[in-house]
């Protein structure tokens, strides 16, 4: 199954790079993002391997990445990657300002 990132998570992820990047340099940032990215494919493969999070959004799943949380749905034939939150973030905070 594909999945799509959609310009919200997209953001995230550019801004954990330039978190990492500035504070680790580039390659740790690179290295953090394409962890989290590779688990993008983990998830087409298998949708319900997340932890159903309905008290968030309907139909949402979330999925660790390390300290990252990778929230996602399930559409027709692809994975719709949502957000991509640092675990301690306010994550019911992140979902009403989407």
């Amino acid at each position: 199954m594909q999945f799509h990132v959609t310009k919200m998570a997209e953001r995230e992820l550019d801004q954990i790079f330039v978190y990492w990047a500035q504070r680790a340099g580039v390659d740790i940032a690179d290295k953090l993002i394409d962890s989290i990215e590779g688990r993008f494919a983990l998830l087409g493969d298998y949708p319900f391997v997340g932890r159903k999070c309905d008290e968030l959004a309907p139909g949402v799943f979330r999925f660790l990445a390390g300290d990252y949380l990778i929230y996602y749905r399930k559409r027709r034939s692809m994975i719709q990657i949502i957000h991509v939150i640092h675990g301690a973030r306010d994550q019911a905070h992140a979902f009403r300002n989407n």
